[in-house]
């Protein structure tokens, strides 16, 4: 089992969001993370920041990278000391950095995959650096013990989450199943309220029961450095819409 201590956050660079018409994150800096895991097996990496884009999509997004090796190095750890990398998905934000892990198992949807080799999905250099070794998955699997992954799609169909088991219960590296840690808040209370009686006043994705049912202490995201952190009470229709009785007092 891990100890929460050891999921480290690497803080990999930052991009601006283009401008979206109704997007509140228009023109913002938006945070590129990644995840070390200290496992009893070895370091496990998920995902390994920006790959060199191509001069349309640096003009597109201004990406300012903080490379992963040196990352790395400012935690004392070597690229090679790493046993094995899953990413959420493979764009350049996320694999990019793939390549310094050559010869190591990298862990990703099969459908992923098969879509990162089309055209204009992302670099070519994610996919096809010397001594890639990926190795791909239909749904979910347990990678290493107390390490699974969930499919999460939404951003892209192959988006996948990395569940860890530790000493203080489960940690769900999400990805970018969200951009950011409130919309997700948002999401996973709209699903809770429908199951506790309560009209949803908002929508979820599909997968958010499988993920609940893992019940995830904290979840983790590859965009937004906040931590989302279970409520330990969950909300209740008998709790929650209960009146006073008459000549009650409320504090």
């Amino acid at each position: 089992m891990v100890a929460i201590r050891d999921i480290v956050r690497l803080d990999l660079g930052y991009f601006t969001m283009p401008h979206r018409p109704g997007d509140p994150l228009s023109g913002q800096a938006i945070s590129v993370c990644a995840y070390l895991i200290r496992h009893p097996r070895g370091l496990f990496l998920f995902d390994s920041g920006f790959a060199k884009a191509d001069a349309e999509t640096e003009a597109h997004y201004h990406p300012v990278p903080w490379p992963v090796v040196a990352q790395l190095k400012r935690l004392g750890v070597r690229s090679d000391e790493i046993a094995a990398l899953a990413n959420c998905h493979l764009h350049f934000d996320h694999s990019g950095g793939n390549r310094h892990f050559p010869n190591r198992p990298i862990f990703a949807q099969r459908s992923e995959y098969a879509t990162a080799h089309q055209p204009d999905y992302t670099m070519p250099i994610v996919v096809g650096f010397r001594g890639a070794e990926y190795q791909l998955l239909d749904g979910e699997a347990e990678i290493w013990p107390g390490i699974r992954v969930i499919p999460t799609p939404g951003h892209t169909d192959g988006h996948q989450t990395v569940i860890v088991d530790t000493d203080q219960g489960r940690v769900a590296l999400a990805g970018q199943s969200f951009n950011t840690t409130s919309e997700f808040a948002a999401a996973q209370l709209s699903w809770e309220l429908e199951r506790s009686g309560w009209p949803a006043p908002g929508s979820y994705p599909n997968w958010m029961a499988q993920l609940e049912a893992l019940e995830p202490t904290r979840v983790l995201f590859a965009h937004d450095v906040a931590v989302w952190e279970r409520r330990s009470t969950p909300p209740s229709r008998g709790r929650l819409g209960a009146r006073s009785r008459p000549n009650e007092r409320r504090s």
